[in-house]
Protein backbone atom coordinates (compact mmCIF):
# COMPACT_ATOMS: atom_id res chain seq x y z
CA UNK A 1 0.00 0.00 0.00
CA UNK A 2 1.19 3.59 -0.88
CA UNK A 3 1.95 6.05 1.89
CA UNK A 4 0.98 9.62 1.49
CA UNK A 5 3.65 12.49 3.04
CA UNK A 6 2.05 14.95 5.26
CA UNK A 7 3.63 17.80 6.90
CA UNK A 8 1.13 18.75 9.69
CA UNK A 9 1.23 22.44 11.75
CA UNK A 10 -1.06 22.97 14.68
CA UNK A 11 -0.81 26.50 15.71
CA UNK A 12 -1.40 26.49 19.44
CA UNK A 13 0.64 27.67 21.94
CA UNK A 14 -0.05 24.92 24.30
CA UNK A 15 1.16 22.10 21.93
CA UNK A 16 3.84 24.43 20.21
CA UNK A 17 4.94 24.83 23.74
CA UNK A 18 5.86 20.55 23.21
CA UNK A 19 6.46 20.21 20.01
CA UNK A 20 8.52 23.21 18.18
CA UNK A 21 8.86 21.43 14.59
CA UNK A 22 5.47 20.28 12.58
CA UNK A 23 4.73 16.36 12.61
CA UNK A 24 5.77 14.69 9.53
CA UNK A 25 3.37 11.62 9.15
CA UNK A 26 3.14 8.78 7.04
CA UNK A 27 -0.67 8.19 6.23
CA UNK A 28 -2.25 5.31 3.74
CA UNK A 29 -3.04 6.64 0.63
CA UNK A 30 -6.97 6.79 1.73
CA UNK A 31 -5.79 8.67 4.46
CA UNK A 32 -7.88 11.64 5.03
CA UNK A 33 -7.35 14.50 7.56
CA UNK A 34 -8.93 13.25 10.35
CA UNK A 35 -6.80 10.20 9.83
CA UNK A 36 -3.94 12.98 10.25
CA UNK A 37 -5.37 14.34 13.49
CA UNK A 38 -5.61 11.48 15.15
CA UNK A 39 -1.64 10.38 13.85
CA UNK A 40 -1.13 13.80 15.39
CA UNK A 41 -2.92 12.94 18.70
CA UNK A 42 -1.23 9.26 18.74
CA UNK A 43 2.24 11.75 19.17
CA UNK A 44 0.79 14.04 21.74
CA UNK A 45 -0.30 11.61 23.69
CA UNK A 46 3.19 9.28 23.41
CA UNK A 47 5.01 12.36 24.68
CA UNK A 48 2.70 13.94 26.93
CA UNK A 49 0.43 11.43 28.41
CA UNK A 50 -2.59 13.57 28.03
CA UNK A 51 -3.68 16.65 25.78
CA UNK A 52 -1.74 19.61 27.24
CA UNK A 53 -4.82 22.26 26.39
CA UNK A 54 -7.70 22.40 29.33
CA UNK A 55 -10.86 21.46 28.53
CA UNK A 56 -10.31 19.09 25.72
CA UNK A 57 -9.89 15.39 25.14
CA UNK A 58 -7.44 15.65 22.26
CA UNK A 59 -6.79 17.95 19.06
CA UNK A 60 -9.92 15.97 17.23
CA UNK A 61 -12.08 16.66 20.00
CA UNK A 62 -11.16 20.12 19.97
CA UNK A 63 -11.73 20.94 16.21
CA UNK A 64 -14.09 18.69 15.02
CA UNK A 65 -17.59 18.03 15.25
CA UNK A 66 -18.17 14.09 14.30
CA UNK A 67 -22.05 14.55 14.18
CA UNK A 68 -22.00 16.91 11.81
CA UNK A 69 -18.75 15.64 9.76
CA UNK A 70 -17.57 19.13 10.15
CA UNK A 71 -15.02 21.42 11.56
CA UNK A 72 -16.03 23.75 13.91
CA UNK A 73 -16.14 27.53 13.26
CA UNK A 74 -13.63 28.78 15.16
CA UNK A 75 -11.13 26.52 13.72
CA UNK A 76 -8.38 27.86 10.81
CA UNK A 77 -7.44 24.72 8.38
CA UNK A 78 -6.13 24.67 4.82
CA UNK A 79 -4.06 22.06 2.90
CA UNK A 80 -1.19 23.39 0.71
CA UNK A 81 0.30 21.39 -2.15
CA UNK A 82 3.55 23.94 -3.16
CA UNK A 83 3.31 27.86 -2.58
CA UNK A 84 0.48 29.47 -3.52
CA UNK A 85 -1.22 26.00 -4.21
CA UNK A 86 -4.46 25.69 -2.05
CA UNK A 87 -6.08 22.58 -0.98
CA UNK A 88 -9.51 22.74 0.70
CA UNK A 89 -9.71 20.18 3.46
CA UNK A 90 -12.46 22.37 5.55
CA UNK A 91 -15.04 21.01 3.11
CA UNK A 92 -14.91 17.54 3.03
CA UNK A 93 -12.82 16.28 5.94
CA UNK A 94 -13.47 12.72 4.61
CA UNK A 95 -11.49 13.04 1.29
CA UNK A 96 -8.00 11.17 1.09
CA UNK A 97 -5.37 13.67 1.27
CA UNK A 98 -2.58 13.85 -1.62
CA UNK A 99 0.96 13.15 -1.48
CA UNK A 100 3.11 15.89 -0.08
CA UNK A 101 0.18 18.34 1.31
CA UNK A 102 1.14 20.60 4.11
CA UNK A 103 -1.74 21.12 6.46
CA UNK A 104 -1.81 24.61 8.63
CA UNK A 105 -4.40 23.71 11.53
CA UNK A 106 -5.25 27.07 14.02
CA UNK A 107 -7.65 25.16 16.61
CA UNK A 108 -8.77 28.61 17.76
CA UNK A 109 -8.23 30.82 14.64
CA UNK A 110 -8.51 34.68 15.97
CA UNK A 111 -10.58 35.83 13.45
CA UNK A 112 -13.45 33.26 13.24
CA UNK A 113 -16.32 34.08 13.62
CA UNK A 114 -18.64 33.56 16.41
CA UNK A 115 -17.44 30.41 18.08
CA UNK A 116 -19.13 26.99 18.99
CA UNK A 117 -19.26 25.16 22.09
CA UNK A 118 -17.51 21.89 21.93
CA UNK A 119 -19.48 19.09 22.21
CA UNK A 120 -18.26 16.16 24.01
CA UNK A 121 -18.52 13.16 22.35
Amino acid sequence: MAKVKVTFIVQHTAIHRIFREPFELDLDDRGTILDAIRLVDEEILKKTGKFPVEGYKSLLHMVYHPFENRFYNQVAIQGYLKPGSFLNVRENPKKPLPNNVTIMLVPEGPCSSEGEEIIDW
